[in-house]
């Protein structure tokens, strides 16, 4: 990534601006950086990808920098400012929430902003997001491997030996392996029926998989949605919309921002990309990771 500021503005400038002007600009989407919040931080994405103006950002830089600028100008420091956040280390479900929620709304980005995100976004740290999936999937091993032994033919706890307290991470561990079983169980005799709507069955799959009480009980998401062999040739938005309006599928009103095709098909919101075309199995994908962010926000910040 060449996140210099100077290079970022020539995506939208035919003639670049002095070496004070460029100063001036750093530090203030600096300054706006270091103290972002989530949902600034969603405003600078939709910015940059979608060119929806952040009106809170753009008074933070004209206040800060004491002068205003073009409207292109403050698409390229949203994109900025968005490739320092995702260049810092975030902690928790934060090191997946900043990167996710670029990434969602990248799959709608307008041609427009490509250059500035070429400049400004490190590929690289999208891999944070499957990098925290495998980290929360992982099942330790259990320890000793003599629980299983000591607990299978008892018929209570107080016929056992062992105290709950050193053997809790064993028996979480337990718990997780009967999750996955029963997961894999389920995804096993799924199967796609020739007379169901692809979209509506993708939807719906995405739907149980970011609803299930235990998140983690895949390792590999992506693969789950693969293996339904849902297969189906490119179709719009707009006539996906169209589709699961007319199914069951519930209708629903508080998505965020970020969520770009259900806001678009259940919120009316971002006309500009009913005319993009999407596979039935890309559409479950992304129609998850957007369930994903919504549920691990609302866990995390709600």
């Amino acid at each position: 990534m060449n996140n210099n500021l100077k290079d970022i503005l020539t995506e939208v400038l035919v003639f670049p601006y002095d070496k004070a002007t460029i100063e001036s600009l750093s530090e203030a989407c600096k300054t706006y950086a270091e103290e972002i919040s989530l949902p600034e931080y969603e405003a600078c994405v939709l910015h940059l990808c979608l060119d929806i103006p952040d009106t809170s950002f753009i008074k933070a830089i004209n206040e800060t920098t004491k002068r205003t600028f073009p409207v292109q100008v403050y698409r390229a420091l949203a994109g900025y400012v968005v490739g320092l956040v995702l260049s810092t280390d975030q902690e928790g479900v934060d090191e997946l929430l900043y990167p996710l929620a670029l990434r969602n709304v990248l799959k709608c980005q307008q041609p427009s902003s490509a250059g500035i995100i070429n400049k400004c976004i490190d590929s690289s740290r999208f891999d944070a997001i499957e990098s925290y999936w495998h980290k929360n999937a992982k099942i330790p091993a259990i320890e000793p491997l003599d629980l299983l032994k000591n607990i299978y033919d008892k018929d209570s706890w107080a016929d056992l030996s062992l105290d709950i307290e050193d053997q809790f991470e064993g028996i979480k561990s337990l718990a997780k392996y009967y999750c996955r079983s029963e997961f894999e169980k389920c995804y096993s005799a799924k199967t796609f029926q020739p007379n169901q709507e692809a979209y509506a069955f993708m939807n719906n799959v995405a739907q149980d998989l970011a609803s299930r009480s235990w998140l983690y009980a895949s390792e590999e998401p992506v693969e789950v949605f693969k293996n339904l062999n849902v297969s189906g040739s490119l179709i719009a938005l707009s006539t996906i919309k169209t589709r699961l309006q007319g199914s069951d599928v519930k209708i629903y009103t508080n998505i965020e921002k970020t969520s770009v095709f259900r806001r678009y098909i259940y919120s009316n919101d971002y006309h500009e990309i009913g005319q993009k075309r999407i596979s039935p199995l890309h559409f479950g994908i992304a129609v998850f990771y957007e369930l994903l962010y919504e549920y691990l926000k609302s866990e995390c910040y709600e």
